[in-house]
Parts: structure tokens; sequence; C-alpha cells
């Protein structure tokens, strides 16, 4: 038989396990995630970009960041060109990553930023994407990227997209 404080010091343990299963998701396994994704099963990211795809974007994607990207799609089609031109996963057009490290930056109750540090083909510096995860009810979800090429030619996600 169980005593009290034995049960009761296997509810954490419990509760953890149980928003495992529900699918709660850490912001470094959700990037992880994105860059397996983008990766594709050849692991040469010659296919579509997570940050493209539909259920990613559902799955992962602040309700404020997809509607964010839904009127800029609009407004690309009005103007018949495209107002994000990269891929921002991997910060380019022609993606190429190599020796890829994934971080957590900084971590706040609210507010997560994990830093995915790459090098692209014959690139001398790293190419640096931030993403910014904000608490959606229970969830972490990304809210905003940046990203750099050896600190340089900056941009901000929510910037380009407006």
């Amino acid at each position: 038989m169980m005593n009290r404080r034995a049960f009761m010091a296997g509810l954490p343990l419990a509760g953890a396990c149980g928003a495992l299963a529900q699918g709660v998701e850490e912001p470094r396994a959700i990037v992880e995630q994105m860059y397996k994704i983008s990766a594709g099963k050849d692991g040469k990211y010659s296919e579509e970009s997570a940050f493209f795809r539909a259920p990613a974007r559902k799955r992962w994607f602040s309700k404020s960041l997809v509607a964010a990207l839904a009127a800029m799609e609009r407004k690309s089609k009005r103007l018949n060109e495209p107002i994000l031109d990269f891929d921002p996963v991997t910060n380019s057009q022609d993606p190429s990553v190599t020796r890829l490290a994934i971080t957590t930056e900084s971590a706040t109750p609210a507010k997560t930023v994990v830093l995915a540090r790459f090098y692209a083909q014959d690139a001398k510096e790293p190419v640096n994407v931030r993403y910014v995860f904000t608490r959606e009810g229970a969830a972490w979800k990304l809210d905003d990227m940046s990203g750099d090429m050896g600190g340089k030619d900056g941009w901000a996600l929510r910037k380009l997209i407006k």
C-alpha cells in the first residue's frame, strides 16, 4: 500500500508526463523539429521549409503571427510581388545548413528566445536565426524571428512582413 507522502511526491512527475502526452512542446524542441522538417528526408534542405507549411504554422505559430503572415501573403498576391522572398529558417533563398547548433538563449515564464546557429555553404561567418516564443494559453508559440550572418545584414520577421 502506498503512503500519502509517496503518492504526493509522484504527482509532479505524473503531471509532467501528462503534459507531454498532451503535446506541450518546449521552444527548443520546436526549433529542432522545424530544422528536421526543413532538412527533409535527404538532409539537404531541398524540400519546402517548415516555415511555409500550413500544419507547422497551425501547430507552432502564434495566432498573431499566423494572421500577420496571412495579411502579408494577401498583400503580396495583390502586388504580384513577394514580400518575404527567402526562407527565414535557413536565412536564405538557396538553403545550405551545416554545423547546426540550437540553444536556448534566454527564458522567462512568458518569453523564450532560441538561437539556431549554423554555417551556409562556404561561409566563414555563422548564420544566426533567433526564434522568439511567447505563451499562448499553456502552449509555447513562435511569435517572431530575426536573423543575421556574422552579425551583419540583420532582419526581423515582423518588420519585414508589415
